[in-house]
């Protein structure tokens, strides 16, 4: 189980026998293991064995697990997720940050982690420089324990496995409260020793659960089922193809002819035979029209249980109007939009967290005023998303328009080139400013203009 609730009161009084007990009852998970697996393609069909040794066995993985979870999370979070606040310099602190921990990929990775699994976890820390890190941890290798009803995880425990230089394994478990990290070590399997607890500057337990939706169901756990008879059915026609390479020669009535004269004959491409003889190969019937339709409905069943439609279907070509394409998107949109509201509360709790050591180094901010936006990657028609920006010119907000082109994907930032744009446009004079100066140049009184001098005389003095 990655997640565990219980009552504050009992938190409060766990003992360093309590932490164990838990850590022991806690380790590992093998639905998580074997999710895993799956997405890497290592499904049952490759263990199966057959009773006959001598009959053909192929083992045809058909990855649609990964096919499932890469398109699901590319139209997911294919495209960055865009912040916005009022507050320019909270907001330049936050990028900072994400630019330094690589952002975009950790989201990609962590979206990635719970179309598989159905959940992911993300640790924050401070690393050597005193910068503030954040890290993708596994759900077999973290638990969090709630409070009974609550969402703010009372507490954590992160599983750390390595080894020596002699190869004998290792083990760490990290314990961390709202206060306070209890850090044990195994060596070589042998028991688990308590050896260090060290406060900490959170204020919190520096760990975010994502979650791919309320049950915590990975996008293709639902169809493994299926895929395991697609692979079987595929699988078979494979060996019974194979079988038919293999097939026995019947030769009837060819006299007084040794099993090695018939070798030979077939080097040779041709075959003697008695008056009446015959030959033919004996070849198993293969019911081909039935064994199609098995296969295509198991491949229509992947498809609509996991929402995730089949992308090299005839139906996509062309150029498809916004709205067609949205209704061939439905069930995948759904999914997603799921996705989307689970992730931005764990993203708001990873600003949370940010927001608190900010302001303990100095700041004054509050995680409240960033506003997040996703966006789907899929296939755009620009000329009609033009034209409906268009078309709202004077209705909506320049910002909101932007927000609509799928080829805009930092806001905040189009707007800061917009008006440096302009400002380059007016001659560096900024619209303000430059209404002021042409005021001032068209209310300045004419000065009179002075008849030039008059050339010199003869006879007038130097």
């Amino acid at each position: 189980m990655p997640v565990l609730y219980m009552e504050r009161s009992a938190l409060e009084g766990l003992t360093e026998r309590d932490i164990k007990k838990i850590i022991e009852e806690n380790e590992g998970g093998t639905k998580y293991q074997r999710l895993k697996r799956y997405y890497e393609g290592d499904h049952a069909i490759l263990h199966y064995v057959k009773k006959d040794k001598e009959a053909p066995n192929n083992k045809l993985v058909h990855d649609m697990p990964k096919y499932v979870t890469n398109t699901a999370v590319g139209y997911f979070i294919g495209k960055p997720v865009a912040y916005s606040s009022q507050d320019d310099a909270f907001l330049q602190a936050l990028q900072d940050i994400f630019d330094y921990n690589d952002e975009q990929d950790e989201n990609a990775e962590l979206a990635k982690g719970c179309s598989i699994s159905g959940s992911c976890f993300e640790m924050l820390y401070m690393d050597e420089d005193a910068m503030i890190r954040f890290v993708k941890v596994d759900p077999d290798n973290c638990v969090l324990i709630y409070e009974t009803g609550r969402k703010e995880p009372m507490a954590a425990l992160r599983h750390i496995r390595s080894q020596d230089r002699n190869g004998n394994p290792i083990k760490k478990v990290e314990f961390w409260t709202s206060t306070e990290c209890w850090y044990f070590t195994s060596y070589n399997g042998g028991p688990l020793e308590l050896t260090d607890i060290v406060e900490h500057y959170w204020q919190d337990v520096p760990f975010v659960e994502y979650i791919n939706n309320e049950e915590r169901l990975g996008d293709f756990e639902g169809i493994i089922t299926l895929v395991d008879g697609y692979n079987r059915v595929q699988s078979n026609t494979a060996n019974v193809f194979q079988h038919n390479d293999e097939a026995i020669l019947k030769v009837l009535k060819m006299g007084d002819v040794k099993p090695r004269d018939i070798r030979d004959m077939k080097e040779a491409g041709a075959i003697l035979l008695e008056d009446g003889g015959d030959i033919q190969w004996l070849i198993k019937e293969v019911a081909d029209a039935p064994m199609e339709n098995y296969k295509k409905r198991l491949r229509e069943d992947m498809h609509i249980f996991s929402s995730v439609p089949n992308l090299n279907d005839e139906k996509f070509s062309g150029n498809l109007s916004g709205v067609a394409l949205g209704y061939k998107l439905w069930g995948l949109e759904q999914i997603c939009a799921t996705k989307e509201r689970k992730f931005k509360r764990a993203l708001q709790r990873r600003i949370e967290l940010i927001t608190t050591m900010l302001n303990i180094q100095g700041g004054h901010y509050d995680y409240r005023d960033i506003d997040m936006q996703f966006r789907r990657n899929k296939p755009q028609n620009l000329l009609e998303s033009a034209q409906i920006v268009t078309t709202l010119s004077g209705e909506l907000s320049r910002e909101s328009r932007l927000q609509l082109l799928p080829t805009v994907d930092n806001v905040q930032d189009e707007l800061q080139k917009l008006d440096e744009e302009k400002k380059a446009d007016m001659g560096g004079f900024g619209g303000y400013d430059a209404l002021a100066h042409a005021l001032r140049q068209a209310q300045a009184p004419e000065q009179p203009q002075q008849p030039p001098p008059a050339p010199p005389q003869e006879g007038d003095e130097a």
